[in-house]
């Protein structure tokens, strides 16, 4: 299970500070905890930009990053346009999310990633989240249908079954149809693409209710159900107790209960 980094977002003040403010030596000392921390990769988020400032903020958050470590850099933005600049500045190959099943952010993305050589990231939804498993599994299949014919297949093509915060109505519902539908991809598909999500979404604060305690929890079921790829934040120590846990149970370490302990 590949961890990706979700602590570079401009949704966290901090963050958002640090790029308003250019301070590239927080950005590098952040870039390398992150991946001392554990992370894979990591996914950068600007949040909306302004048009006349958009070239410059990908190109300072870009450099500083691929300055900092080595890591794969995940481009994040919905729109396909921004995410062609972004590329402009990358000297390594990037990530790209993300498409959605919507033409009009699909097609776009999938010719940008083929063009280049690249993975992305799609989301099975398209201007709203769908309710199950069914329509979930029906925008990846279109999804997979559209990548193929750009050459696009398999471990290239990161598919994400959005899921969205367990505290809203229905949350409960939600969370249960996306981990059918990773446990339904890799036998639906082949080559089965390979699967993401964003861990935090589920533990966002909605009307006034946390539920962060669930996020160990839920990634442990979700890599249980093949999930390929976890968007997480890296320095919460439960989350990075859970990915060191799946990967023991995955064969890809040794279990050394000392490190588990505290």
């Amino acid at each position: 299970m590949i961890i990706v980094a979700d602590n570079l977002s401009a949704g966290r003040p901090s963050v958002r500070r640090i790029i308003a403010q250019r301070d590239a030596e927080a950005l590098d000392a952040l870039c390398r905890r992150l991946a001392a921390s554990g992370a894979d990769w990591l996914d950068l988020n600007p949040g909306f930009l302004p048009k006349n400032e958009r070239a410059e903020v990908w190109r300072w958050l870009v450099t500083t990053a691929e300055a900092a470590c080595d890591l794969p850099l995940v481009l994040d933005t919905p729109r396909p346009d921004e995410l062609a600049l972004a590329l402009e500045f990358c000297s390594r190959p990037p990530v790209l999310n993300m498409a959605t099943a919507e033409d009009g952010r699909l097609v776009p993305v999938l010719e940008l990633a083929a063009a280049h050589g690249l993975s992305l990231v799609a989301a099975a939804m398209t201007a709203t989240t769908p309710a199950d498993a069914e329509e979930r599994l029906a925008l990846t299949a279109l999804i997979v249908e559209e990548a193929a014919r750009r050459g696009i297949s398999g471990p290239r093509l990161l598919i994400d079954p959005m899921v969205l915060p367990l505290a809203l109505p229905g949350g409960e519902a939600q969370a249960a149809a996306v981990l059918a539908t990773l446990r339904a991809i890799p036998f639906l598909f082949e080559p089965a693409p390979r699967t993401l999500l964003a861990v935090s979404n589920l533990t966002t604060a909605t009307a006034a209710a946390r539920a962060g305690f669930v996020g160990p929890a839920f990634l442990a079921a979700a890599f249980g159900a093949g999930l390929g790829a976890a968007m997480v934040d890296v320095t919460d120590p439960a989350l990075m107790k859970a990915v060191a846990l799946c990967r023991v149970m995955a064969g890809e370490r040794i279990f050394a209960p000392a490190e588990f302990s505290s």
